[in-house]
């Protein structure tokens, strides 16, 4: 096989392109940006050999195609380049509306390409350290866990010039949990280190109100409960309003024979605790980085470009991991029925919150079954 060609996709996207240009048999081909002093300063500063603001041009030099444009325009893009057969990796979320979801489910099953959502949340490295600790059976059987984004990310809604982003309508123009992929992601693959069929089947949401910033409709916090198929349960907070530092990265875990509980100090390592429940007995957490042993020898063995990276290096290891899927060596890490799933809990909470908190089911991705009778006309 020869060199594999990705263009990438929006200004974003450069938090990607060291990595890409270190992969074995990838070729960083193309940059496609509307902004055109940014899109020449780029080509020229990376060595890429087109630069276009043309999504079309860009597709037809290239094998594969990185998104990282605003969430509004990811269904569309992806679709766009499924059908031509050229292989995804988007940005979260995958879409904006129920029918985008199901019109991605359409285009990925019919393309020979794959699809993966830059889920980079999953590649942190505690957050994998904690999947080891799973998979090894610390915990025992999971049962519980939680995800927070906490983002207080107001200097977002409104450009220099005054008028509204992108973010102004799509994250804060409506209610319930519309970035929830990043707080979801990681629990939902520890608890399928001993279910892998595991999936998100149901969620009910509430909101806050209003206490901030009321030109947006927003809740200043919203929760939603997510029940897993095999009956475990999942609590997601997203807060893009409040007057608070960030917490851009909550996680905990409980199990049968252990606990997870992240920092909520940047910087701090997270703590557990293993054992099994004896009367009288004095219960202390430890510190996760006595377990350091157990950290995948990729995170351990990191070179200096992949610590550096953003998101504690996720945005590295993350394009490791897509490279090797572009060279037929694993299957997406996440996939178009994951990126559907942890998605579809975030556009369903909307409509739970609007609804008063009522529970609705996640459409079974996987199957296709109760899809809509127009998908499968497309």
């Amino acid at each position: 096989m020869g060199e594999i060609r990705v263009g990438v996709v929006g200004r974003r996207g450069e938090a990607f392109l060291a990595a890409l240009k270190a992969q074995r048999g990838i070729r960083l081909e193309a940059l496609c940006e509307l902004n055109a002093a940014w899109l020449e300063e780029a080509a020229r500063r990376w060595e890429v050999p087109l630069a276009t603001q043309s999504y079309e041009e860009l597709l037809e030099r290239v094998d594969a195609v990185v998104l990282a444009t605003p969430m509004h325009l990811h269904a569309d893009q992806a679709i766009r380049a499924l059908r031509a057969d050229k292989h995804v990796l988007s940005e979260v979320t995958a879409c904006v509306s129920m029918e985008e979801c199901w019109r991605l489910w359409r285009a990925a099953r019919t393309s020979r390409a794959a699809y993966t959502m830059a889920e980079n949340y999953c590649n942190i490295p505690e957050v994998a350290l904690v999947g080891e600790l799973a998979r090894r059976g610390f915990f025992g059987e999971p049962y519980y866990g939680e995800g927070e984004y906490l983002h207080e990310v107001r200097d977002y809604h409104h450009g220099a010039d005054g008028r509204p982003t992108w973010r102004a309508h799509w994250q804060v123009g409506t209610t319930g949990l519309t970035y929830p992929t990043h707080s979801l992601g990681p629990v939902v693959q520890w608890m399928r280190t001993t279910d892998p069929r595991d999936r998100p089947a149901s969620v009910v949401a509430l909101g806050s109100g209003i206490h901030t910033d009321p030109e947006h409709p927003h809740d200043d916090t919203s929760v939603a409960l997510v029940k897993m198929a095999s009956g475990r349960l999942i609590r997601l907070r997203l807060d893009m309003m409040s007057n608070r530092p960030h917490l851009m990265a909550f996680y905990s875990l409980q199990g049968t024979a252990g606990a997870y509980e992240a920092s909520r100090v940047e910087g701090q390592p997270g703590l557990v605790w293993f054992g099994e429940s004896r009367a009288g007995e004095t219960r202390r957490w430890r510190s996760i980085g006595e377990f350091e042993e157990f950290l995948p020898d990729r995170y351990r063995n990191a070179p200096q470009e992949a610590r550096h990276a953003g998101h504690g290096g996720g945005d590295w290891f993350l394009i490791e991991d897509w490279s090797a899927t572009l060279r037929g060596e694993q299957p997406p890490a996440v996939g178009v029925e994951d990126a559907l799933e942890w998605t579809s809990v975030g556009l369903l909470s909307t409509l739970s919150v609007e609804s008063g908190g009522v529970p609705l089911r996640i459409p079974d991705f996987r199957t296709g079954a109760g899809r809509p009778a127009w998908v499968d006309a497309l």
